[in-house]
C-alpha cells in the first residue's frame, strides 16, 4: 500500500484526495497532508469519506510519504522537488513552473532512485510534441486566454500597476518566453512550463496571454512547427467553480497520470 502525501489542500488537492479514495484505494492510501492554511485542511477532511490523513509539516510529509503530490504553488514545487528526489521519493507536480527553478535538476534525476511526474494539465498535444522530437523542432508557441477574474491578482497586474477595470475587451497583456510568463503569472500558465519541458525548453517556447471580462473559458492554443510538419491544438476549459485560476481538465489530468502510474493498462505516449 503506497502512502500518499498531498502538499496543498485547495481545489486541485481536494479533488485528487477524493479520487484517491474512489479509484486507488486498493493500491494507495492518503496518509499525510500539508498546507499553510489549516482551514483548507479542515475543509478537505470534511470532504473525505474514509481517509483521515495526518496534518503534518512540509518536511515530515516528504520524509514519511512514499509518493508526494504537490498542488500548492510554484514556490512549494521548487522546494519539494529536490527534497523528494534526494530522499529517493516519487513526486508528482501540478505547479510545473516550479520545475524551472530547481537548481541542477538533471543531476538530481541522474542520482535519485525516485521519479518526477508532470501531468499534461489543461492542454492537449504534449504526446504529439514528444513524438515530434524524433526530428528537429523549429517553433513552439502557446496562446492562453483567461477570464479577467482569474488573472487580476497576478504579479503581472501588481508590477504594471494595471487596473482590471481598464480592460474592457479582449486584450493581449503579455508576450514573452516561459520563464518570464511564470514569473508574471505563477498560478495561471503552468501549462506553458509543461509544454516547454516537452519541447524546446523555457527560453525558446513563446507565450502569449490574452484576457477580457467577456471571456468565460480558460483556453489554450498550441502551435508547433518542426521536421514532422505542423501541429495545432486548442482546448477551452470551464474554470473551476472553487478557483477560477484552474480548470477541471487540470484535475482530470492529475487523476489520469495517477492511473498510468498505479494501473497496468496504459494508453498514450
Amino acid at each position: 500500500m503506497t502512502r500518499i502525501g498531498i502538499i496543498g489542500c485547495g481545489t486541485i488537492g481536494s479533488h485528487v484526495a477524493k479520487a484517491l479514495e474512489k479509484k486507488f484505494s486498493r493500491v494507495a492510501r492518503l496518509s499525510y497532508v500539508s498546507d499553510v492554511n489549516p482551514v483548507q485542511v479542515g475543509r478537505l477532511w470534511r470532504m473525505l469519506k474514509k481517509s483521515r490523513p495526518r496534518f503534518v509539516s512540509f518536511q515530515t510529509l516528504i520524509s514519511k510519504s512514499d509518493f508526494i503530490i504537490e498542488t500548492a504553488s510554484v514556490g512549494a514545487a521548487a522546494e519539494a522537488i529536490p527534497c523528494a528526489l534526494r530522499l529517493g521519493k516519487r513526486i508528482m507536480v501540478m505547479s510545473v513552473g516550479g520545475v524551472l527553478f530547481v537548481k541542477d535538476l538533471p543531476a538530481l534525476l541522474r542520482r535519485t532512485r525516485g521519479a518526477l511526474y508532470i501531468p499534461t494539465g489543461a492542454i492537449a498535444g504534449i504526446d504529439g510534441v514528444l513524438a515530434s522530437k524524433m526530428g528537429r523542432l523549429r517553433q513552439v508557441r502557446i496562446t492562453t486566454r483567461k477570464p479577467l477574474a482569474g488573472l487580476k491578482n497576478s504579479p503581472f497586474f501588481k508590477k504594471k500597476r494595471l487596473s482590471s477595470k481598464s480592460i474592457r475587451k479582449p486584450t493581449l497583456i503579455f508576450e514573452g518566453n516561459v520563464r518570464q510568463a511564470i514569473r508574471n503569472f505563477p498560478e495561471n500558465v503552468n501549462v506553458a512550463a509543461t509544454l516547454s519541458l516537452a519541447g524546446l525548453g523555457p527560453a525558446r517556447t513563446r507565450v502569449r496571454v490574452f484576457t477580457s471580462p467577456t471571456y468565460r473559458f480558460n483556453s489554450h492554443e498550441i502551435e508547433v512547427i518542426g521536421d514532422f510538419g505542423e501541429m495545432t491544438t486548442r482546448v477551452s476549459n470551464r474554470p473551476s467553480r472553487e478557483n477560477p485560476k484552474t480548470s477541471m481538465r487540470a484535475i482530470g489530468s492529475a487523476v489520469a497520470t495517477l492511473e498510468k502510474i498505479f494501473q497496468p493498462f496504459k494508453i498514450g505516449t
